[in-house]
């Protein structure tokens, strides 16, 4: 099993956001977070919950398995 990068997780997030033109503001509204834990979260600090995992892939159309590893993990196989 791999092991979750949460910087990278982060950065996929704001990723998605930035090509959705969509403040982090508005979106941690969006999900009901504060920016503050939207931020931490884009920034690697936290690890989102299931539920925020849930609404970013529902605001941000895509799935779960794109936000935790990236888009590009899939085609790259396993090693």
């Amino acid at each position: 099993m791999e092991k979750i990068d949460h910087k990278k997780m982060g950065l996929e997030i704001k990723l998605r956001r930035l090509r959705a033109d969509i403040s982090q503001s508005d979106l941690a509204k969006q999900i009901g977070v504060s920016q503050s834990h939207l931020c931490n979260v884009e920034n690697g600090r936290l690890s989102p919950s299931l539920r925020l995992l849930l609404s970013l892939r529902k605001l941000l159309g895509c799935t779960i398995d794109e936000l935790l590893i990236g888009a590009d993990t899939e085609s790259k196989g396993n090693g």
